[in-house]
């Protein structure tokens, strides 16, 4: 299904800020061949942009603190922190868990902020979707009008819709040009625990440095 209603993105990740906000390096999403088009999932994007109208145009505390609520409604962070975690989250103790997800909720949310903190402002369209599964859904979009010159007039902006056995749809990815900001985050995320120990060992080392980058 493709659709050209312009609307305006709140949590875009554009290929500058997500390489910036999330780290070094780039992890490609290998995506399944296409499926059909869900216009569900599509109009759940849409209604998630299109929310943003209220805040994208004001000053900056008051867009940050809008993308903040949207991430709080939208996005399903218990699941993508436990995605980040690869296999790891299998050693993870409660104790652990405990500070880590609230933790990551905080980091991620900073991610998102500073990802909008350049933000310019151009209106999206959402172009298509991919059923990847039944609860696996890819819309993209792209920038509705660009100007001339503009270095993103090309650029599809993809979101990652989980929807679960009940139907209810939450955010679970976005990313530009097939560069996943959460996939960007389980490769950091992973090393890390690796590069200390592995195990509990490793997932503490990762605790400590999330305090790090969100107390910075």
């Amino acid at each position: 299904m493709t659709r050209d209603k312009m609307i305006t993105p709140s949590l875009l990740i554009d290929r500058r800020s997500l390489l910036i906000g999330a780290g070094a390096g780039a992890v490609v999403f290998s995506a399944a061949a296409p499926a059909r088009a869900d216009g569900a999932a599509e109009q759940f994007i849409a209604g998630v942009l299109d929310e943003a109208n209220g805040f994208i145009g004001a000053d900056e505390q008051t867009r940050l603190d809008g993308v903040e609520r949207l991430v709080d409604k939208y996005v399903n962070m218990r699941r993508v922190g436990r995605f980040v975690l690869g296999q790891y989250a299998r050693v993870m103790t409660d104790q652990q868990a405990e500070i880590y997800y609230p933790l990551f909720k905080k980091y991620a949310t900073l991610i998102y902020r500073k990802a909008l903190a350049d933000y310019s402002g151009q209106a999206l369209a959402v172009k298509d979707s991919i059923d990847r599964s039944a609860r696996d859904i890819i819309v993209n979009t792209r920038i509705a009008n660009p100007q001339p010159g503009d270095q993103y007039a090309n650029a599809t902006i993809h979101w990652r819709v989980y929807r679960s056995r009940a139907g209810d749809m939450s955010v679970f990815d976005a990313g530009v040009d097939g560069i996943w900001l959460a996939l960007e985050q389980q490769s950091q995320f992973k090393s890390v625990i690796a590069n200390n120990g592995g195990g509990e060992k490793g997932v503490d080392a990762l605790i400590a440095d999330l305090q790090k980058k969100v107390s910075a």
